[in-house]
């Protein structure tokens, strides 16, 4: 006489079930992630109709329940897959997931930005935050921002699509700010890799100041007809003509480097301890000198100055 086990039903419907299910999801384009959450308490209707069943169906005055228990683990493996499901669906995460599995990082074209300055506009003041920045001058009186940014993109739609998404600019009295911001991004867990690369184009006839948190700036004056200044900065690059009339000014900086060009170093009687860097080594303050030096440019507190200078 074959014996009855309760858990041998709810193995076989319970796969029933799954399958039936995968199988729609297959058809009907369902998310496999979301049947695997949803299906699951079937489990349990299934396990508690056949302990129903087995004691009304049951001859003897008092039935006494037998187990399955391979299948009951069986089917206890599968129904807290499908809890895990369930949790990790109710926090998010798997929306979080499918996210970072449909997008894709790729390299895309800023938004540019194109500003005429009138004449009462006599310095611009740059906040270029953590990223790298190049600053070079017309003769016109257009202030642009243009360059490339690295994102991950969902549904190949771009995370910046103007310029005020990645650009404040504010013009108070004769002074224009300029502040890059920082690109948007998820609160999720899995975040990819954001950069940006900027390259700034100004009047050659305004003044320029320079802000940023050690991040790498490079400067191409050409034409400048002004005096510029660049702080904080990891690394300042100037690319330079022989034929400019410049003055660079490097103050307490930590490294001065330069194809062909002669420093002239300040002698430095007293060193305190700001004049000191991490690796310490006193920084350096010196000055070239190209032309007739009549427009400054002034470099203040930043690890390294290299200059290249093109004849």
């Amino acid at each position: 006489m074959r014996t009855w086990r309760v858990g041998s039903i709810s193995m076989g419907t319970s796969l029933l079930f799954l399958g039936i299910f995968l199988l729609l999801s297959q058809l009907l384009k369902w998310d496999s992630a979301y049947v695997l959450a949803g299906w699951w308490p079937v489990l349990l209707i299934v396990l508690g109709a056949e302990t129903l069943m087995y004691l009304f169906l049951s001859k003897q005055e008092k039935p006494i329940l037998k187990y399955d228990f391979l299948s009951i683990l069986f089917v206890a493996v599968i129904g807290t897959v499908g809890i895990g499901f369930t949790v990790l669906h109710a926090t998010g995460l798997i929306d979080e997931l499918q996210t970072f599995l449909d997008s894709e990082v790729s390299t895309e074209d800023l938004p540019s930005y194109n500003h005429q300055v009138g004449d009462e506009v006599k310095r611009i003041v740059v906040d270029s935050s953590h990223y790298p920045l190049t600053v070079e001058t017309v003769t016109d009186k257009e202030v642009s921002v243009f360059g490339t940014y690295r994102s991950s993109f969902t549904g190949g739609k771009p995370s910046l699509t103007k310029p005020e998404d990645y650009l404040m600019t504010a013009q108070k009295g004769d002074t224009l700010y300029i502040t890059l911001k920082s690109l948007p991004d998820s609160n999720g867990w899995m975040q990819s890799g954001r950069d940006l690369d900027a390259t700034l184009v100004i009047p050659a006839s305004k003044s320029l100041e320079i802000s940023s948190d050690y991040n790498e700036v490079t400067l191409k004056p050409r034409t400048i007809s002004s005096s510029w200044e660049v702080s904080s900065s990891a690394r300042v690059n100037l690319v330079l003509s022989s034929s400019e009339d410049l003055t660079i000014n490097a103050d307490h900086v930590g490294d001065i480097q330069g194809e062909d060009v002669k420093w002239q170093y300040t002698e430095q009687t007293a060193v305190s301890d700001h004049e000191i860097n991490d690796e310490g080594i006193p920084n350096k303050s010196a000055t070239l000198k190209l032309g007739n030096g009549q427009n400054p440019i002034t470099i203040s507190h930043s690890d390294q100055v290299n200059v290249s200078v093109k004849h």
